[in-house]
């Protein structure tokens, strides 16, 4: 469904979506709440300030840059979700008037971002508390560091499919409050109904899941840092591209509305005889005199009786 919309339109959101991937692929590694177990270097016994610098990375430090990519991920985004919206409800795709578009979306879309950061700082304290956990109980049995690796790479695999459940009603709270006008709090309320009995979690899991492979293999290969600056832009891209696409078609489709994009205005065929019916219709017709009523034939029978011939007896 997502794929099928970006292989006809994916021009535009590509473009919106260039500078944050061009921006936060030089500050930090995309689904690094999965790749992080590839900078270990098979040595999982670690000082716990040395798993949380790996855990959280060196972008914790840099609050600017994070700011200014968070922006432009907010911009990016409400474009194309605004563009979408104008798509589906006109059947035209364009950028036109992109400040308008922007103004449309850039509140909700900013509230989204923001929390579901706040999420993800959350989730990386919590592995913190996991790897911890195993580095401390595994090390007390002198287990083998490649078990410990196995086990830590098991916990991150869980915690980002936990992860990725939590943020699938988040991508809803968007649209629900700029098409239809909700509050966060109410946002939020129908958002986990709109989803509830929904087959949608694995549709988004298994194309960030695959990203999170990639991202892994890559780190374990330790490239040259071009590459890894390379794939990490191409990841950032597919991410932010995708799933703002797969938020607004989701969006659509659960909550039932009408997209002109696939849907366009139908005219009614045309039947032979119709041209001649609207002649008739439109022609003026003459009034006709009324007839005078015919006479039944009792009436003819009833006439009035002849006068008896004065001869008769």
């Amino acid at each position: 469904m997502t794929f099928s919309y970006l292989k006809k339109n994916f021009l535009l959101p590509v473009l919106a979506m260039l500078i944050p991937a061009v921006a936060a692929c030089f500050l930090y590694t995309p689904y690094w709440e999965v790749s992080f177990v590839a900078a270990f270097d098979a040595d999982p016994y670690r000082r716990a300030s040395e798993t949380f610098l790996i855990l959280f990375g060196d972008s914790w430090q840099y609050v600017w840059p994070v700011i200014l990519v968070a922006v432009t991920q907010v911009v990016g985004a409400a474009l194309i979700v605004s563009a979408m919206d104008r798509h589906f409800r006109t059947g035209k795709l364009s950028f036109k008037s992109p400040w308008q578009l922007i103004n449309i979306s850039v509140f909700p879309m900013a509230i989204g971002v923001a929390l579901m950061s706040a999420v993800s700082i959350l989730v990386r304290l919590l592995m913190f508390g996991l790897v911890s956990l195993v580095q401390v109980t595994f090390g007390a049995m002198s287990a083998a560091p490649g078990m410990v690796l196995a086990v830590i790479s098991a916990i991150a695999v869980g915690v980002f499919f936990l992860h990725v459940l939590a943020l699938l009603p988040m991508l809803m709270w968007t649209p629900v409050m700029f098409i239809y006008g909700y509050k966060f709090r109410d946002a939020a309320a129908m958002s986990y109904k709109m989803i509830a009995g929904k087959k949608l979690f694995w549709s988004l899991f298994l194309p960030m899941l695959l990203c999170a492979g990639v991202q892994l293999l890559v780190g374990f290969l330790q490239v040259h840092l071009a590459i890894a600056v390379a794939v990490s832009f191409v990841i950032f891209l597919f991410t932010n591209v995708y799933t703002t696409v797969y938020t607004m078609i989701v969006f659509y489709d659960i909550s039932d509305l009408d997209r002109r994009d696939i849907q366009p205005y139908k005219l009614l065929p045309v039947t032979p005889s119709a041209p001649a019916e609207k002649a008739a219709k439109t022609e003026p017709q003459e009034i006709a005199e009324p007839k005078k009523p015919k006479k039944s034939g009792a009436a003819k029978t009833s006439k009035k009786p002849k006068k008896e011939d004065d001869n008769v007896l």
